[in-house]
């Protein structure tokens, strides 16, 4: 279940004086408190959804909206509203996800380039995922690199998913019968899919 919704904060008040109250009619000052509205899921503020104001007569505490105040008021209000900043926690949700984004994009692209360069310079260890029928999976291990060969063991097992092939990338699951490939013939079977990535 997500937990989300609309949450206020206070966020300023400020004291008007000589202001005439419509209820007791007395010229008096008046607390005008804004606060802010924000939207939240898990209860961490996503994003704001604007700011709204009070006031409340200091000599009688009838409290009033911006649609019952006075002009004067009003005015009072508006200044007070336009000099109170929304505050950075109620971005900090949206601020969060966009790092995530961020960092998300620059691993993949980070990736993409290390994976460049593991083909272009492949060295012992490095696992090359490579798709081992129809309906799986699987895993080569390279074992020795010559200048112009890539020399691999084959993993017995197979899985359904790409992204679960770290669970059967075990030692024990690696036969030890080695055969080698051209430098050529490994970095073409990048291009031809036939291998799909290599993790090192």
């Amino acid at each position: 279940m997500i937990f989300y919704g609309t949450k206020g904060t206070h966020l300023k008040s400020d004291k008007v004086s000589g202001v005439k109250c419509n209820h007791c009619e007395q010229q008096t000052s008046h607390t005008i408190s804004i606060f802010g509205r924000y939207f939240y899921i898990y209860w961490i503020p996503i994003f704001p959804l604007g700011k709204k104001g009070v006031s409340e007569c200091n000599h009688c505490k009838v409290t009033y909206e911006r649609k019952e105040m006075s002009e004067q008021l009003k005015l009072a209000h508006d200044n007070v509203k336009r000099t109170t900043k929304t505050p950075i926690t109620h971005w900090i949700g949206s601020l969060v996800i966009g790092a995530l984004i961020a960092f998300g994009i620059y691993s993949a692209k980070k990736h993409d380039k290390d994976v460049v360069s593991y083909i272009n310079s492949p060295k012992v260890n490095d696992i090359i995922e490579y798709k081992s029928s129809e309906k799986g999976y699987s895993t080569l291990k390279i074992t020795k690199v010559t200048a112009d060969s890539v020399f691999v063991i084959a993993n017995s097992m197979e899985i359904k998913r790409k992204s679960k092939l770290y669970k059967i990338d075990k030692e024990v699951n690696y036969n030890a019968e080695r055969y080698g490939i051209s430098l050529l013939e490994y970095q073409q079977a990048f291009d031809d899919k036939k291998f799909l990535e290599v993790d090192r």
